[in-house]
């Protein structure tokens, strides 16, 4: 009898090796050579799943993503305030690292690319609604002032944990998880103080 295969979890383990080797070695090494090479399969399997490199990348990049968006969904469900969610997201940790590792990779791909484009914009969007259902819930619990308009405060505060995890990827030493925290509630404290009307 044939053995079963789950194709999904195929998928994943794939990405889970493409962000082993963009981590690794670089966005450059990322081939369906070296990818079978490490999972110990024939480069065909690959191909079967991701026809080219940038099928791989835009798949472990929507992946990569959609586990930080499930985080932060489960924290607004669970009545996390707004700081210590936004605070997730930060890359205080090496696991988190590593997903900005895997952003910034996929933010460096040639714009000219219809899939990366279309991810990065699916991205931004995704990201910003979060942000403004976590804005809205506090505002309905008085911990954000209702007169501030949840969808222009969801933009800084992208702005704002995009800014610092840039920071932090040009020198992590200079930026401890308690620097990233202190930092991004000085910032977000002076966009409630700036944006109320």
């Amino acid at each position: 009898m044939p053995k079963v295969v789950n194709h999904e979890e195929r998928r994943r383990e794939i990405a889970v090796a493409v962000e082993q080797v963009v981590h690794e070695q670089g966005v450059s090494e990322v081939t369906i050579r070296t990818i079978a090479k490490r999972l110990g399969c024939s480069p065909s399997i690959i191909s079967y799943y991701f026809p080219s490199k940038l099928d791989m990348l835009v798949f472990t990049h929507k992946l990569i993503r959609s586990n930080s968006e499930e985080r932060l969904l489960k924290a607004l469900e669970q009545g996390g305030d707004a700081i210590s969610s936004f605070e997730m997201l930060l890359p205080t940790d090496e696991a988190t690292w590593r997903d900005w590792h895997m952003f910034f990779a996929f933010w460096g791909l040639a714009p000219t690319e219809h899939y990366v484009t279309v991810e990065w914009a699916e991205a931004a969007s995704e990201a910003h609604a979060i942000f403004r259902r976590i804005i809205e819930r506090a505002q309905d619990h008085g911990a954000i002032d209702c007169r501030i308009d949840p969808a222009e405060l969801a933009t800084k505060v992208q702005v704002a944990i995009n800014g610092i995890a840039s920071l932090v990827a040009q020198s992590r030493s200079q930026w401890p998880a308690q620097r990233q925290r202190a930092t991004f509630r000085e910032l977000f404290g002076a966009l409630l103080v700036s944006d109320t009307p």
